[in-house]
């Protein structure tokens, strides 16, 4: 890394030589200095092209302070961020709530790196331009040091990862041993619920032919009750009739007899009488 420190920056590819300018810019120096470089990738090589320079202001500066609040409030909701943008989602299309590393690792993945800005390549081909190769190289050396320790950090992160990996594996064997037992359970339901459906079928079954003998002796015992009111009604009628037809042989024998005696009398009317004298012819 250091024998490369002679033409380039470890955070920048852009050339280190130092490009000519005029005079009137020797003496332009970035305002916030050299400290508050940040590191980039994809560097266009292009000479830069410097822009007038101004003196800091109260508006800049608060400028700059509402930037940095907007740069903690960014990371501190990179969590949520990163998650959303995780390939892994179910079966309704929802992101998976897993493990810290289901968007990938932070150091090495896709939203480790820092959105590039073609002003910083700007301005560090604009600074680099006006250090000497003795500044370059205490530069160059300092982020020869950052680079190793972040190296380490992606190093211990692999290791951090690989344990992750393991606990969600032996999160998926506990999982396969819970839902060998849910199968279990679901069987044993399964059974439970077949021999349930077949009882309640059995006493349906039961149920459907007592309601028809049921049905059929009702039927029956209302047939025989309007039998029975009929013969009840036909049996009033006829006691009826027989109380009409003995009233009326009562009087007729009560006519006969008047009517009997009547008779005698006029037969004995129509008799003539016998005398004590004899005729003679």
């Amino acid at each position: 890394m250091m024998a490369s420190s002679s033409n380039s920056s470890v955070y920048f590819d852009a050339p280190l030589t130092p490009v000519a300018m005029s005079a009137t810019h020797a003496d332009a120096i970035h305002p916030n200095g050299s400290e508050g470089w940040l590191p980039a990738a994809d560097i266009l090589a292009e000479p830069a092209s410097p822009a007038p320079r101004h003196a800091p202001s109260v508006d800049s500066s608060t400028s700059s302070g509402a930037k940095n609040t907007l740069a903690r409030g960014a990371s501190v909701n990179r969590t949520a961020s990163v998650s959303k943008r995780s390939v892994f989602t179910n079966a309704d299309g929802n992101p998976i709530a897993g493990s810290a590393f289901i968007g990938g690792a932070a150091t090495t993945g896709p939203n480790a790196k820092a959105e590039p800005d073609e002003s910083l390549h700007h301005r560090a081909a604009s600074a680099d331009a006006l250090l000497s190769e003795k500044q370059l190289a205490k530069i160059q050396k300092i982020e020869a040091k950052d680079s190793k320790r972040l190296s380490k950090i992606i190093k211990t992160e692999g290791k951090v990862e690989k344990q992750a990996l393991g606990v969600a594996i032996r999160e998926l064997s506990e999982l396969q041993t819970v839902q060998k037992a849910a199968i279990k359970r679901e069987s044993q339901a399964h059974t439970a619920h077949a021999r349930a459906l077949a009882a309640v079928q059995k006493t349906e079954a039961a149920f459907h032919a007592a309601r028809t003998k049921y049905e059929t002796a009702q039927a029956q015992l209302q047939a025989e009750t309007e039998t029975l009111d009929s013969s009840r009604n036909n049996a009033r009628d006829t006691t009826e009739h027989v109380q009409e037809k003995s009233q009326e042989v009562d009087g007729l024998r009560t006519m006969f007899g008047v009517d009997e005696r009547e008779r005698e009398v006029k037969l004995v009317e129509l008799t003539p009488k016998k005398s004590n004298r004899a005729w003679k012819w």
